[in-house]
C-alpha cells in the first residue's frame, strides 16, 4: 500500500503540472480574445453541477425542491433518508446522525456540503443536518462512493452535497440581461405538533428588489422522548443575501447560528439520567462566484464557523470544548463550444482549533488541490480526477477516481469507476467526541490514517420514458479501518483494523405507473468482512430493502408510504450475541392535503412514523420510541 501511495503521489503531481498548463493555456486564449460574443445564455458555476452529474461516469442520485415539497418533509435528513440506497439513523444524544450508503458497515466518512463548503470538515466529526432548514433546500445531489476527487476530502464512503435557493442560479434576468426589477416578498410558516411532547415551529422569509435577494428563516423545536432524560429543545436562524450584477458575477453572504439543550439518556447498559449537553454552532460564508471572457466559470468562497459543548456527566463533572473553523475553497470550470471536452481544477484550505477541558489545545491544518478533467465522445463519456491533501498532523494524503460510461442506446447505459482516498482521523476519533456524553466514549490519538479503494460497476436501463432500474456492483477495501471497542469500563475507544473489505448488489427501481402512481423500490445485498477476526463489520446488514410509494387521489389529496427493512446487524467488532440488533422492518406513512386559509394556499399533513409499532434499536441498548404521529399545517403569503 506505500508502493501505492507513492506512485499516486506523483502521478498527482505530474498530472496537476500538465492540467494546469492546459488551464492556463484555456485562460489565456479567452483573456486574449477580444473579439469575443456574449453568449445568449450564460450558464452559471451551480448549474455546471448538473452538467457533471449528466456527463460523469459516477453514481449520483438527485432530489430537487419540487420533490421536496411534494413530500413535505420536515428535515434535510428525513428528505436523504428516503433516497434509495442511502440511510440516516439520528446519533445516540439526537444530536448529530450516522449516514450510511449502501448498506453501511463501509469505509471512512460521508461528506456534506452545502454550495461547495464542508458542512462537517475531515478534522471534526458530526453532522448536524438539524441545522439546515429544509424549505430553503433547492436540491440535494447524493454520490456513491468512489466519489469525483474534486468534492474534496472526507468523502470516501459518499458526498451529500445540499444546494440552497437563492444562490446565483436562481436569479432571473431579462431578454437585455438585466436583472427582474418587480419586488417580491413571499413566506412560509409550518406549525406541527406530535406524540413525546414533540413541537415544531418554522418560518421562512424571501425578498428580492432589484439586483438583491434575501432570505430569512428561523425556528423552533421541542421534543420530550420516550425514555427519562431524553428530552431536546433547539432553534435555529439562518440568513441568506446574494446579488447578482450581471449574468456573469455575483455575491453571496450566508450566515447560520443553530442552538440544542438536550439530555444524554445514555444507553440501557450504562444510563445516565444527569447527563446533558448545550451545543452551539454559528457560521458565515461568504461567496462569489463569474466567469471570465466567456470561457471559464469560477468561484470562490470563504467561511468561518464557531462550535461550542458544554458537557455535563452523570456524576455532575462538567467539560467545555470550543472548536474555530476557517477555510476557504475555489474552484475554476471550462468547456470547449462542442461540450465533449470540461475541465475542472480547485483548491481549498481550512484551519481547524479545538480547546477541551479534558484532552486540551488541538490544532488542524489541511491543503488540497483537485484537477478534473471530462471527456464526451458518443457513446463514450471518459473522467480522470486526482487529488492531494496536505495535512499539518498527517503529511501527504493523495487521492483519484477515474471512469468510463458507455451509452449502448438512448436506453440502455454501462458505467464503470473506481477511486482511492484516504480519510483522516477526525479530532473526535483522536481525542473526545462533541457528540455524545463523556461517560460514553473517549478517544485515541495513536490512530492511523484509512486507505481506500472503491470500485463500482453500473448497469442502467430506462423504459417507459421516465421509468428507471439501476443494477450495480460495488466493492470496497480499506487499510486502517478505524472501529470502535467497548471496554470493560463500559467505555468504547477507536483502534485500527489491518484490513476490511465491503462488498456487494444494488438494486434500483423507479417505476412510474401513471401521473398519480409511483413507486421507488431499493435493495441491498452485501458482505462485509474485518480480515483480523474473519467477522463481519459493525453496522453493515446483509440485506437492505427500501420501498416507497406516492399517490395523488381526488381533490388534490397526497398519500405516501415508506417501508425499511433490516436484516440482523452487530454492533461490536467481535459480533457478540449480546450486542446484536435483531431484524426489523419500520413503515411510515404521510397524508397531505392542500387547503386555501385567509385566501392563502397551503397544507393540512398528517405523518405516522413507525406506525405498526415495531420495536427495535438503532444503537445497541438505544431502544427506538415507537410509534409516533404528528399533525401539522404550512401555509404560503
Amino acid at each position: 500500500m506505500r508502493f501505492l501511495s507513492l506512485n499516486i503521489k506523483n502521478i498527482f503531481i505530474i498530472s496537476t503540472l500538465v492540467f494546469f498548463t492546459n488551464i492556463s493555456f484555456c485562460i489565456g486564449q479567452g483573456l486574449n480574445n477580444d473579439q469575443g460574443e456574449i453568449l445568449e445564455s450564460m450558464v452559471v458555476v451551480s448549474k455546471r453541477v448538473d452538467d457533471y452529474i449528466r456527463k460523469s461516469p459516477n453514481l449520483t442520485i438527485i432530489m430537487d425542491s419540487s420533490e421536496i415539497k411534494q413530500s413535505n418533509f420536515l428535515h434535510v435528513y428525513e428528505a436523504i433518508d428516503t433516497m434509495p440506497g442511502i440511510d440516516i439513523k439520528p446519533g445516540s444524544t439526537g444530536l448529530g446522525a450516522r449516514i450510511s450508503i449502501r448498506g453501511g458497515g463501509g469505509s471512512g466518512s460521508v461528506l456534506v456540503l452545502i454550495d461547495g463548503r464542508p458542512m462537517t470538515t475531515s478534522q471534526y466529526g458530526g453532522i448536524d443536518l438539524g441545522s439546515i432548514p429544509i424549505d430553503i433546500v433547492k436540491k440535494i445531489i447524493v454520490f456513491k462512493p468512489p466519489v469525483p476527487s474534486w468534492l474534496g476530502p472526507g468523502a470516501s464512503a459518499g458526498a451529500i452535497y445540499i444546494e440552497l435557493k437563492h444562490t446565483k442560479a436562481d436569479i432571473g434576468y431579462d431578454n437585455n440581461g438585466s436583472m427582474h426589477g418587480k419586488p417580491i416578498n413571499k413566506g412560509f410558516i409550518r406549525v406541527a405538533a406530535g406524540s413525546y411532547g414533540l413541537v415544531k415551529i418554522s418560518a421562512t422569509l424571501k425578498t428580492k428588489k432589484d439586483e438583491n435577494r434575501t432570505l430569512l428563516a428561523i425556528g423552533y423545536g421541542h421534543k420530550k422522548g420516550k425514555r427519562a432524560n431524553s428530552h431536546q429543545d433547539k432553534g435555529y436562524i439562518n440568513f441568506l443575501w446574494n446579488k447578482g450584477d450581471s449574468r456573469m458575477s455575483g455575491i453571496e453572504i450566508n450566515g447560520k447560528y443553530y442552538i440544542s439543550d438536550h439530555g444524554v439518556t445514555g444507553p440501557l447498559y450504562n444510563p445516565t439520567p444527569d447527563a446533558s449537553q448545550k451545543y452551539e454552532r454559528a457560521s458565515l460564508s461568504c461567496k462569489y462566484i463569474g466567469v471570465i471572457k466567456d470561457e471559464i466559470d469560477y468561484n470562490t468562497q470563504v467561511y468561518t464557523n464557531i462550535t461550542r459543548l458544554k458537557d455535563k456527566s452523570q456524576t455532575s463533572a462538567r467539560a467545555k470544548m470550543n472548536v474555530y473553523t476557517f477555510g476557504g475553497v475555489t474552484n475554476f470550470l471550462w468547456s470547449s463550444d462542442d461540450e465533449t471536452k470540461d475541465y475542472r481544477a480547485g483548491g481549498s484550505f481550512e484551519n481547524t482549533s479545538l480547546d477541551h477541558t479534558l484532552t486540551g489545545r488541538h490544532d488542524r491544518s489541511v491543503f488540497s488541490m483537485n484537477s478534473v478533467a471530462n471527456f464526451k465522445y458518443n457513446p463514450i463519456a471518459f473522467v480522470l480526477g486526482i487529488r492531494g491533501d496536505y495535512v499539518s498532523d498527517f503529511d501527504f494524503s493523495p487521492a483519484g477516481n477515474t471512469g468510463v460510461s458507455y451509452s449502448i442506446s438512448d436506453q440502455d447505459i454501462v458505467k464503470f469507476n473506481m477511486g482511492y482516498s484516504e480519510n483522516l482521523p477526525s479530532f473526535s476519533q483522536l481525542y473526545q467526541p462533541s457528540h455524545g456524553s463523556m461517560d460514553q466514549v473517549r478517544g485515541n490519538p495513536d490512530l492511523d490514517k484509512e486507505k481506500i479503494l472503491s470500485l463500482n460497476l453500473c448497469f442502467t436501463h430506462i423504459f417507459l420514458n421516465k421509468s428507471q432500474i439501476d443494477l450495480a456492483l460495488f466493492r470496497t477495501k480499506t487499510r486502517n479501518l478505524i472501529r470502535y471497542f467497548r471496554g470493560n469500563d463500559l467505555i468504547s475507544r477507536p483502534a485500527n483494523i489491518d484490513n476490511a473489505i465491503k462488498q456487494g448488489v444494488e438494486t434500483s427501481l423507479k417505476l412510474k405507473v401513471s401521473k398519480a402512481l409511483s413507486f421507488d423500490f431499493n435493495y441491498i445485498w452485501q458482505h462485509s468482512e474485518n480480515k483480523e477476526n474473519h467477522k463481519e463489520l459493525s453496522y453493515a446488514p446483509t440485506h437492505t430493502f427500501k420501498i416507497t410509494s406516492k399517490t395523488k387521489l381526488g381533490s388534490g389529496l397526497r398519500f405516501e408510504t415508506i417501508t425499511r427493512a433490516y436484516s440482523r446487524q452487530f454492533t461490536d467488532t467481535a459480533n457478540t450475541d449480546k450486542e446484536k440488533i435483531t431484524r426489523y422492518f419500520t413503515t411510515d406513512i404521510k397524508l397531505i392535503k392542500p387547503l386555501i386559509l385567509f385566501n392563502c394556499p397551503g397544507e393540512f399533513f398528517i405523518n405516522g412514523i413507525n406506525v405498526f409499532n415495531r420495536h427495535y434499536n438503532v444503537h445497541y441498548g438505544y431502544p427506538d420510541d415507537g410509534i409516533r404521529f404528528l399533525c401539522g399545517m404550512g401555509i404560503n403569503f
